[in-house]
């Protein structure tokens, strides 16, 4: 009787195991997926282009305001 018991616990211990582990791996399917197809976008659309403009940008104004704030009494 205890035996069973044990074993009915095991069983639904490790099914509940292998459901975790498979939803991982679907996510992490999922995630490569996303990747990629994002991937795909930055490459072919000249996105790269304005991103670094952006920053470039960016980094122009926040220079200018810390040396505005420098030379600020």
């Amino acid at each position: 009787m205890l035996k069973m018991m044990i074993d009915e616990i095991r069983i639904m211990y490790l099914s509940k195991l292998g459901q975790k582990g498979q939803d991982l791996i679907e996510y992490a399917l999922l995630l490569a997926i996303v990747v990629g197809i994002g991937y795909l976008i930055y490459t072919t659309s000249g996105l790269n282009d304005n991103i670094q403009s952006i920053f470039s940008n960016a980094k122009s104004v926040t220079s200018s305001a810390a040396a505005v704030a420098k030379s600020a009494p």
